[in-house]
């Protein structure tokens, strides 16, 4: 790509998010009056979120998903929604006094942890995505996205009973639209670093109403610098981290606006040990924004669905008598908007907005039987000693440090004290919805997936547990004996001690010396920066000052960018550089393909492992239309060849990697490229 391309792409894309911006601030003026600080922020990261996903699926959805067209859609769009949008006045959010102690607290956390991820997601940079969620699914759906200017088709990936291309793709689509304008994947290692980013602005909004932000900070930083997140996220296209993002900022909105509910009633007090006196009315705007929140979670992870579902009944049970029609209608209605694209999409392509229950009246696919690994559960080992001692607790051990016990027992107590003596009602449900969804995490399927007593894959789906733990984690924050100040130190000392140790536990690989520069660089700009910018805010910096500022961050991180976009684009996926776990067969298929390095080209893949790594031959300029080869069956099945002929047209490019009746996966054969002029046919099977 030419540094042209780079900056009018670069353009293009802050020209989208300053309309969607000025969009969002106008409608959280609207929406959330009296609303400032940082909750301010956050509303307006989901409002701005909220509109760009919706308007990419309705330019998607009828065949527009073009460069101009989604410009001139967000541009419109953003506003549009601004200039309808009339603020209105608000109490005041209860915001005790930020100690310089508690931003500090917050803020070396914050760059820690940054600079953690960092090094993660600079080896993506460096080589590439490689983890198999977004080499199998997650990067292809966004590629394809781009190529059929289309959103909410299928795209079939491969034969396991997942059926992955049902699940929900919001967080694909947000990678697609970089993509779109950049021409290249360049932003999709870097963007689950930032959701990282948001997770922590997300924790102090939390903790702010009741003077504990930086606690909440603090704990949640425990929680994000686990490898169940660290080892899976940074560097790759899995949608975990977005989808808690999105869950604890619909939580978190519901914070601040409890509290502000309840000075606007005169109830503002703090409760340490009694009940929450009277329930409060929340604003039908802090409903929209929290269930467009929940719905953005739905809408990008499908084990969310639980949590999803939990908080909603939470919302509606702890609002006032005669207010919970409305808050069902509101809350629902929001989130649908931001999260029932894909499930609508289902119901057309499947006849069921969850193909994969198909019970009673509603149909779906076929389904063969066939997994990556046996798809245990957690609870299937609850009494088993031996599975415990040799997966569950090794496996602890490696995502929390050897101070693990303390970590779990600080999540359940969190949220057990939640429940038990919390401040207010909405803090009270919030714990019973921590509790509950950890019990779900134990009946989830593929928590302790692989061969039955050998659960492989505990320790890598550690992570569906995430919105247990970070909810539970936050919850512990700001209880009301923990947060008194006496008591404050040690809690904060406790914290931290399991951050230190939880840094320097598990893997060896994760600092790297190579890398820290780039790390304190992604540190400054994800948490530094924006801090900075808020306290010049704050003293009264002019409005001019502070946009030079931000727009001087801007100009700094696109420059870099463009150093590194270039070599990215040069260096991801070579097969001398990808990692020591890379399947053989598809290493030797790579290596040829880095040679040949064929570009439009229509490449068929069969066959287990090729299926799962066919994001690494759809080119640097991602112009290759790779497509899993199979069977089409009714409500959008997808079953394995067997001993038929695969036409070859003209200009394709054809990999064929093994599926033999038996299920084998090794690889068969590798064709070059056709010549133009020849057709022919080849057997399979």
């Amino acid at each position: 790509m030419s540094f042209g391309s780079y900056l009018a792409g670069s353009i293009e894309l802050i020209v989208i998010a300053l309309a969607l911006g000025f969009g969002a601030v106008r409608l959280r003026a609207r929406l959330l009056g009296g609303w400032s600080g940082a909750p301010a922020r956050l509303a307006e990261v989901i409002l701005g979120l909220s509109l760009l996903v919706v308007t990419l699926e309705l330019v998607g959805v009828v065949g527009l998903y073009r460069p101009g067209w989604v410009l001139a859609a967000c541009v419109l769009v953003g506003v549009g929604a601004g200039l309808a949008s009339r603020p209105v006045e608000g109490i005041a959010l209860p915001a005790p006094a930020v100690r310089p102690v508690a931003l500090a607290i917050a803020t070396a956390a914050g760059l820690v942890v940054a600079a953690h991820w960092a090094m993660g997601t600079q080896l993506g940079l460096d080589i590439g995505m490689y983890l198999p969620n977004t080499t199998w699914h997650n990067a292809p759906f966004a590629a394809r996205f781009v190529q059929d200017a289309q959103v909410g088709a299928l795209h079939f990936t491969e034969v396991l009973r997942l059926t992955v291309w049902f699940y929900p793709q919001n967080s694909e689509l947000l990678h697609s639209a970089g993509i779109l304008f950049l021409g290249t994947d360049f932003l999709s290692p870097l963007i689950n670093i930032g959701w990282m980013a948001l997770c922590l602005l997300a924790a102090w909004c939390f903790g702010r109403p009741y003077g504990v932000a930086g606690a909440a900070v603090l704990a949640l930083a425990v929680i994000l610098d686990a490898e169940m997140l660290l080892l899976y996220q940074p560097g790759d296209a899995k949608n975990d981290i977005g989808g808690l993002f999105f869950l604890l900022a619909s939580a978190t909105i519901l914070v601040p606006a409890d509290a502000q509910a309840r000075a606007a009633a005169g109830s503002a007090r703090t409760f340490v040990g009694g009940g929450p006196g009277l329930t409060p009315v929340l604003s039908r705007g802090a409903l929209v924004v929290a269930g467009l929140a929940a719905g953005l979670a739905l809408g990008t992870k499908l084990n969310l669905l639980a949590p999803f579902a939990l908080l909603t009944l939470g919302v509606i049970a702890v609002a006032a008598r005669g207010e919970r029609v409305r808050t069902a209608l509101i809350w629902a209605g929001s989130a649908l908007i931001t999260g029932g694209f894909w499930f609508a999409r289902n119901l057309v392509e499947s006849g069921n907005p969850l193909p994969w229950a198909d019970a009673g009246p509603l149909p779906g696919p076929q389904q063969l039987d066939i997994d990556i690994r046996e798809p245990h559960t957690v609870s299937d080992y609850l009494t088993n000693v031996d599975v415990i001692s040799d997966y569950f607790i090794p496996g602890l051990r490696d995502s929390f440090g050897q101070l693990w016990p303390l970590v779990i027992a600080g999540v359940l107590a969190g949220a057990a004290l939640a429940v038990w003596r919390g401040r207010t009602s909405m803090l009270r449900m919030l714990g019973v919805v921590a509790l509950l969804s950890g019990l779900a995490y134990l009946f989830t399927p593929l928590t302790a997936a692989g061969p039955f007593e050998a659960p492989s894959a505990f320790e890598v789906n550690l992570r569906y547990a995430s919105p247990c733990f970070a909810l539970g984690a936050l919850l512990l924050a700001v209880d009301p004996a923990l947060s008194r100040e006496r008591a404050q130190p040690y809690l904060l000392g406790a914290l931290a001690l399991v951050l230190f140790v939880g840094l320097f536990s598990g893997a060896d690989d994760v600092w790297t010396g190579e890398y820290a520069i780039g790390a304190v660089v992604l540190a400054a700009l994800l948490v530094a920066a924006p801090v900075g910018l808020a306290l010049l805010a704050r003293r009264g910096a002019p409005v001019t000052v502070v946009a030079a500022a931000a727009a001087l961050v801007v100009g700094l991180a696109v420059g870099i960018g463009w150093t590194k976009e270039r070599d990215y684009v040069e260096d991801r996926y070579r097969a001398e550089t990808a990692p020591a776990d890379f399947p053989e067969g598809i290493k030797a298929a790579l290596a040829w393909f880095n040679e040949e390095e064929p570009e439009d080209a229509r490449i068929a893949v069969v066959g287990g492992r090729p299926g799962f790594k066919q994001y690494v031959f759809y080119g640097d300029d991602l112009s290759n239309h790779v497509q899993y080869v199979g069977h089409h069956g009714p409500h959008g099945a997808l079953t394995v060849l067997d001993g038929v002929e695969l036409e070859v047209r003209r200009g394709t490019f054809l990999a064929i990697t093994g599926a033999s009746g038996s299920g084998k996966s090794t690889l068969l054969n590798i064709l070059g490229t056709l010549d133009r002029a020849d057709a022919g046919t080849l057997e399979i099977g």
